[in-house]
């Protein structure tokens, strides 16, 4: 019996099924789908908006070299 267990762990068959069993698990649940402009999720209480380069009232940027120019410009 010890010969068969370890021919089929040569041949990584116990991986492959585990792997498998995975990718059907998540294939045969509901798909989560939003229409993201006309249907919107709900936020997070600790939600704390989006990342905004700021200005000062004169029109001068306000940077403190913390680099959120870089996040919020695509």
């Amino acid at each position: 019996m010890n010969s068969v267990v370890r021919y089929f762990d040569s041949l990584m068959l116990r991986e492959l099924v585990k792997g498998l069993s995975v990718t059907f698990r998540y294939m045969l649940r509901p798909k989560y789908t939003v229409n993201y402009p006309e249907e919107k999720i709900p936020k997070s209480n600790r939600f704390r908006g989006l990342h905004a380069l700021r200005r000062y009232p004169n029109g001068e940027e306000r940077c403190i070299a913390c680099k959120l120019c870089e996040a919020v410009c695509p």
